[in-house]
């Protein structure tokens, strides 16, 4: 019984006491556990408890018990108090005399310890800690002490059994009240719930009985928000972005009047510094920042995650900490704001944890202190109603390369490892690996560890992000959209009317101007033509000659078989490369921007639509490719600056293509005979050059020219191939 005469343990036990005075005042029925009456037992000895009972009972009632046919519960004074006291209790006629004897000896010692006089124990302190922080009324903090008085095991369940009903049974008789209110309290929408003090089982929160009974130094507040001292990283780190929203959130934020809620989403691809934002945005304010907890340890030691113990944590949070000061981040805010199965979980029948919009709804409209909730989830996944909640939105895409270099920059002086990475090395990391902060910083934390050489680094950088690119399905860039080393605008057969080589001026003229003036002229130009007349690798050549990055979109990469999605693919794709300067190459146009008047469908007309509209606002270099321009809407072909058109080889650029591509002079009589061969385009040149590389052996000017017939009848022999030039 040591247990129950510790120091600082008279609140606690007297608490527990007030409990087993009203169950035994209420409990009419059998107790089939010991362990109840292990507490009162603890009030007396052994021997004072067997005189007292022989005192309280005559003799015929103890002599009747003790000659029992039951041995089980056959009355021994040898035994245990407490299972003394059961074997009595199991006796329908002693039973209420027992009562009365038990309720007695509880009174007088509750008489002597009274809780009020040991208000100031650690433990009523925790107690009153946890009331206010949770926002508890006197009645659920007693349901509490209930539930938490049997995982400490200072009394048990009368029958063992601990299921949910017996559970809210026992503790409605131990506070001597109806089972009803008990099972309100115990609701999964309350606050005993909620706050996840307790689980599905009404078994007791392991976190929040350890901060009870002090086995943990940490608040208890760590349970459900910390407040965040992270070092930030300056506002101008965030250039654009901090520039074309920063007024408008602080102005949101601090123009908050204290009582009306204030919702920031912050939304899109995972990696793209959305929590450094928010957190940089605090600091901005002066304001302090609280971090919602994203876990909390249940029964066993488990780690709970349920979007209901989060929100519980965003309202305990908003409850202790001053809206005037104060901003909430709810980080990794997926579950939580997800109202429904996503399509694929419902496809397969199963389901994903995601949050309650009533419950989401609610919060967003009660939560006094300013909110920034993150997740990496699409704007589609949200309930409209819940959208509707936000105060203001912004969407992350995807880290353009200058984004990328910052993060670099950071981080590798943050590191304290400029003598490792230079920032020539830096620009090339940069570019060649599309990667998200953290995998930035996880590499550079492993070539700290590794500790190489100077002339190590390049090469260790490849080994430890090509796997981590491999994992997360990202492309590295690569030398793919380098035009070919022999590549040349001479001798290709481009119709335009302007030469290239002031074409690719006006180009740089355009990079060059003022970007933002108003109706400054728009660069966008359409290549058509049959395959392998150079287009792609024309774009190829504009990249390289202007030092200028290439952002390639197949017409597979922007349809989308969802209503909708490929016009937002339209908008990230014009928005990507303005992020990253670069040149749009939109190959394959003619699949996105058919005639309207051919449209069968509305989304046909609306997808030309959103593409004239983003042609119309950027701020680039656009290029379109396509081997069919007569199937194009006639507005899209307005809007393109320059219309090249690229047609197969005349005589002359036969020749300059066979010397260049082959490395050999032509006699007259070859010459006159590849003149005869119709519909060569670069792409054939090289087509047989790669052929006759694996075929190996010899190669004369006369093979090459029977190779470049065989694949201009293939052309012929091809159902698809033009009937006629494409022009415009």
């Amino acid at each position: 019984m040591k247990k129950y005469t510790s120091p600082d343990y008279h609140w606690k036990k007297s608490k527990a006491l007030e409990f087993l005075f009203n169950f035994c005042k209420n409990q009419k029925d059998i107790v089939y556990d010991n362990d109840v009456f292990e507490l009162v037992a603890s009030l007396r000895s052994h021997n004072t408890w067997c005189d007292l009972i022989k005192k309280t009972f005559p003799k015929a009632t103890i002599r009747r018990m003790e000659q029992s046919k039951d041995r089980s519960n056959r009355l021994d004074f040898c035994d245990d108090v407490e299972e003394v006291i059961r074997e009595i209790w199991f006796a329908p006629f002693a039973r209420g005399r027992l009562r009365k004897m038990l309720m007695s000896v509880i009174s007088e010692e509750l008489e002597k310890y009274p809780t009020e006089k040991y208000a100031s124990e650690p433990f009523a302190q925790k107690v009153q800690e946890l009331q206010q922080t949770l926002k508890l009324t006197a009645f659920e903090t007693d349901v509490l002490l209930v539930l938490a008085f049997l995982r400490d095991n200072m009394f048990s369940l009368p029958d063992r059994n601990s299921n949910q009903n017996n559970k809210q049974e026992f503790a409605a008789k131990c506070l001597d009240c109806d089972a009803g209110l008990v099972r309100d309290a115990l609701r999964a929408d309350q606050k005993i719930r909620r706050y996840e003090c307790v689980d599905e089982d009404f078994d007791f929160n392991s976190e929040i009985f350890n901060f009870l009974n002090g086995f943990t130094k940490e608040p208890l507040t760590n349970s459900y928000y910390t407040c965040c001292h992270d070092e930030v990283l300056p506002w101008s780190f965030y250039g654009k972005l901090a520039e074309k929203h920063g007024d408008m959130l602080k102005r949101i934020i601090s123009s908050g009047n204290q009582t009306m809620p204030t919702n920031i989403l912050l939304y899109g691809a995972p990696g793209t510094g959305k929590t450094s934002f928010a957190k940089t945005l605090a600091s901005e304010l002066k304001r302090n920042c609280y971090m919602i907890s994203q876990s909390m340890n249940g029964r066993n030691g488990y780690t709970r995650s349920e979007p209901e113990h989060r929100f519980g944590a965003l309202q305990v949070c908003a409850g202790q900490v001053d809206p005037a000061d104060s901003l909430i981040i709810v980080d990794e805010a997926d579950d939580m704001l997800r109202g429904h199965l996503r399509a694929f979980a419902r496809l397969m029948g199963g389901s994903e944890i995601t949050g309650d919009k009533g419950l989401l709804n609610s919060v967003l409209d009660s939560v006094s202190v300013p909110t920034i909730w993150i997740t990496n989830t699409s704007a589609d996944e949200l309930d409209e109603s819940s959208r509707r909640r936000f105060d203001y939105s912004i969407r992350f895409d995807p880290l353009n390369a200058a984004q990328r270099l910052a993060i670099w920059r950071n981080n590798v002086a943050r590191m304290k490892l400029e003598h490792l990475v230079t920032d020539a090395l830096q620009d090339k990391f940069a570019t060649a690996y599309p990667v998200s902060a953290g995998g930035i910083t996880l590499t550079l934390q492993n070539l700290a560890k590794l500790s190489p050489r100077p002339d190590e680094v390049e090469e260790l950088v490849k080994k430890l992000m090509s796997p981590h690119c491999e994992l997360l399905d990202i492309a590295q860039v690569n030398d793919k959209l380098l035009p070919a080393r022999d590549y040349s605008l001479d001798g290709l057969n481009i119709k335009g009317g302007i030469p290239l080589d002031r074409i690719v001026e006006a180009i740089r003229n355009f990079q060059q101007g003022s970007e933002g003036t108003i109706d400054r002229p728009r660069m966008n130009l359409l290549l058509s033509g049959p395959p392998g007349t150079g287009k792609t690798e024309f774009v190829k050549y504009l990249g390289s000659v202007l030092n200028t990055k290439v952002v390639v979109k197949m017409g597979s990469d922007i349809l989308n078989m969802y209503v909708g999605g490929t016009e937002q693919n339209i908008r990230r794709a014009f928005d990507e490369a303005e992020a990253e300067k670069a040149i749009l190459f939109m190959d394959e146009i003619d699949g996105l921007v058919q005639s309207r008047e051919r449209a069968m469908r509305s989304w046909e007309v609306t997808q030309v639509n959103e593409l004239l509209h983003c042609m119309e606002n950027f701020n680039g270099v656009m290029i379109g490719a396509t081997n069919f321009s007569t199937n194009l809407d006639s507005a899209i072909l307005r809007r393109f600056t320059f219309k090249l058109e690229f047609d197969y080889l005349d005589e002359r650029g036969k020749r300059i293509f066979f010397e260049r591509m082959f490395g050999t002079k032509l006699t007259p009589e070859e010459y006159h005979e590849l003149t005869k061969i119709p519909m060569l385009a670069p792409g054939d040149f090289r087509t047989v050059r790669q052929s006759f590389f694996y075929l190996g052996g010899e190669v004369s000017n006369r093979d090459y020219i029977a190779a470049l017939a065989r694949e201009s009848d293939a052309k012929s022999a091809n159902s698809f191939a033009p009937k006629s030039k494409i022009g415009f």
